[in-house]
């Protein structure tokens, strides 16, 4: 199964892009880590939480890895095993400092986390394999989600989300930078299920994760400085209106729509090999 058109996306993640801020060096003093207090970090925390199947002990990776708040979270909320892969150098660098940063024991590997051959020590070695915001970049994503399945262990999980860009986040994008949207699959809940599926997972939940995040869209592929401000125009207005809704009505209303949330998630199940007992039976 292969989605056709997606652009380039490669040029995202060079040092010199500015994708990621900050640096080793303010990660070793000053870790980024998620804020479950925040509405938007704790509805990705509930994923890991409700459908990771985790407990102390569980083996994590996380597939492009840079900059990583979630594993020293992962770490040291639950007591996890973490790793992380990822092909930039920059990247990897970023999340080795951001675990030294927090104080959590971890391995980062720098490569392609779609090329298990070249790090057997890593096959059926894992709970739990997460990536977000990598497999919308691929036309092939179904091949890849197979190869993730190779770092599981049997009844293994995998936890995948990316950039919801229907609705008002294709909007936002479309104003933002052109190129930066061509170089994403766009995905909704079915879609993401099914190329799962496809690569031969069970699935376990499927949905939109998180209530609206004015701040989705990029404008990294961007040369006019008009549309730079007019992202950030928009996003800030956004950003306030939905704090205000936020203070004005709590958590009660924050429905996670097709058109408003900011992630689509899907989480399934390494199928058993044939003749294997089934999870949970001896």
């Amino acid at each position: 199964m292969k989605a056709t058109g997606v652009g380039p996306s490669d040029w995202l993640w060079k040092k010199e892009t500015g994708y990621y801020s900050g640096t080793a060096a303010e990660l070793a003093v000053r870790p980024v880590l998620p804020d479950i207090g925040r509405l938007r970090d704790r509805r990705i925390f509930d994923l890991f939480l409700y459908h990771g199947g985790l407990s102390r002990g569980s083996r994590v990776l996380e597939i492009g890895c840079g900059r990583s708040p979630w594993l020293p979270f992962l770490g040291r909320r639950l007591g996890c095993r973490v790793s992380g892969i990822d092909i930039e150098p920059h990247a990897a660098e970023l999340a080795r400092a951001n675990l030294a940063g927090a104080r959590v024991a971890g391995e980062i590997h720098c490569g392609d986390g779609f090329a298990l051959t070249s790090r057997p020590v890593l096959r059926h070695a894992f709970d739990l394999v997460y990536s977000m915001g990598v497999l919308e970049h691929f036309d092939d994503a179904a091949a890849r989600i197979a190869v993730l399945a190779d770092y599981l262990r049997p009844g293994g999980r995998i936890l995948t989300t990316v950039p919801n860009l229907q609705g008002i986040n294709w909007l936002l994008q479309r104003l933002a930078d052109r190129r930066t949207l061509q170089a994403h699959v766009v995905y909704d809940r079915r879609l993401l299920a099914r190329v799962h599926e496809a690569a031969g997972f069970t699935t376990l939940a499927s949905g939109y994760a998180g209530f609206f995040d004015a701040h989705l869209a990029s404008a990294a592929g961007a040369t006019s400085r008009l549309r730079r401000r007019a992202l950030n125009g928009a996003c800030r207005a956004l950003g306030i209106g939905a704090e205000a809704w936020l203070r004005l009505w709590g958590e009660g209303p924050t429905p996670e729509l097709r058109y408003l949330s900011p992630h689509v998630f899907h989480v399934g199940r390494r199928a058993a090999p044939p003749g294997a007992p089934a999870e949970g039976t001896a």
